[in-house]
């Protein structure tokens, strides 16, 4: 491959990758759950929920991903990238904003945490990673990476704002502080940032001779073995990681850490979800993306063992950057394998069918944390079946073989 066709689609695209990174700290998968560990010790002083309550709200705006992901599809295809990503961004942010006024029932907390996940979809992992694997083709895979690091962003900001809106004004200033992030900042950004017209065509990204994006049709997908694969392994993936990224700063508190040094590990946890986009994301534009995601998923599967001991401090971080290493391998391997064994042709939608399994598993893995801590006072188990899920989840890439030729599209979709 030319590298100046690589260095081409950097020299048009790069603000919209740097954009991509930076707004992701802002979608229904970030930021209620990377702030949730912070806020559950304040809302159970506040309101005697049990963590299990607290952590079930994530269910709703993850879990409901479930239907965000192919609403997300849907908005792409319907009104664009642009109009998506921003209604998105207005919904998710002015749902944080009406958190702050909750009185105390728990179904507040979980009706305000599904509408962020369905007046936010449109600001979801959908529409950013359509437009980027939609304009990067030979460097896709690090672009992805790049990309969707912002997702590491995330676990390693959205902790700290909610921390500084806390103490400004208790667990109301926490939300509130959450809010001005995406509407304040976040919002404009994207304003100045996303270019018009950015729909389900090109508009512009390449080349206007370039031939119509191959690809399954979503029936085709479904039908065939590889799209069950991905989801498969996407979910025990996120089951394995989901559970642990909203509990790990309860239970790094609950083995002795102060609540400074574990928002500290989950900064390292949130670095390596970086390192993990990107280094990956490079490596899977030169060898079979199956062997590298195994490559990352097997040491993070003995990280779940080793962090059950007692560890001092920079084994914990040590641990955990493993284990962040793999969460962040997992979001834009599932958009560099939705693209190359699925094709481009119809990308959002399918994308957003296999998002259902990174909702089911993200959705029902904290709270099934929560309540094991509940039951058995430690999350030994869950940590233990983690290990087990990230094991199955590197054979169910294995099992996708060789990347199909274009040619092979247009059989399959017959």
């Amino acid at each position: 491959m030319p590298a100046q066709t690589r260095g081409g689609e950097w020299r048009r695209n790069w603000p919209l990758v740097i954009l991509t990174a930076l707004a992701l700290t802002s979608s229904p998968a970030t930021l209620p759950v990377y702030s949730i560990g912070v806020l559950t010790g304040p809302l159970e002083a506040e309101f005697g929920w049990s963590r299990a309550t607290i952590q079930a709200a994530i269910t709703f705006s993850t879990g409901l991903g479930f239907f965000g992901g192919p609403l997300g599809g849907w908005l792409v295809e319907r009104f664009g990238v642009r109009r998506s990503i921003l209604g998105g961004i207005v919904g998710l942010g002015g749902t944080v904003l009406v958190c702050a006024a909750m009185t105390g029932s728990a179904w507040q907390l979980y009706l305000l945490y599904a509408a962020m996940a369905l007046l936010g979809a449109g600001a979801g992992a959908v529409s950013w990673t359509f437009l980027i694997a939609d304009r990067f083709v030979r460097s896709r895979g690090l672009a992805l990476g790049v990309a969707l690091s912002g997702t590491g962003l995330a676990a390693f900001i959205t902790p700290r704002i909610a921390v500084a809106g806390l103490e400004w004004g208790g667990w109301q200033g926490a939300y509130i502080w959450l809010a001005g992030f995406c509407l304040l900042l976040i919002l404009p950004l994207c304003l100045l940032g996303l270019p018009r017209g950015t729909g389900g065509h090109r508009a512009g990204s390449l080349p206007e001779t370039e031939p119509p994006r191959a690809g399954l049709t979503l029936g085709a997908a479904v039908r065939g073995h590889r799209f069950w694969l991905i989801g498969v392994a996407t979910f025990c993936i996120y089951v394995a990681v989901g559970g642990l990224i909203p509990n790990l700063v309860p239970a790094l508190t609950d083995s002795g850490l102060s609540q400074g040094e574990a928002v500290s590990i989950m900064g390292f946890f949130g670095l390596a979800i970086v390192a993990g986009r990107i280094l990956v994301g490079f490596f899977v534009d030169i060898f079979w993306a199956p062997l590298v995601a195994s490559a990352v998923l097997i040491p993070a599967a003995i990280a779940c063992f080793l962090i059950q001991q007692p560890l001092e401090f920079v084994a914990y971080a040590m641990a955990a950057m493993v284990i962040g290493m793999a969460t962040g391998m997992e979001f834009d391997m599932l958009g560099f394998l939705a693209a190359r064994y699925l094709g481009l042709a119809h990308f959002a939608r399918i994308y957003g069918r296999l998002y259902i399994f990174v909702a089911l598993g993200a959705g029902l893995a904290p709270p099934a944390f929560a309540f094991a801590y509940d039951t058995f006072g430690n999350y030994g188990w869950p940590l233990t079946i983690s290990a087990g899920l990230l094991l199955l989840g590197a054979g169910c890439f294995l099992a996708l073989g060789r990347y199909p030729a274009e040619r092979e599209f247009a059989l399959s979709a017959q």
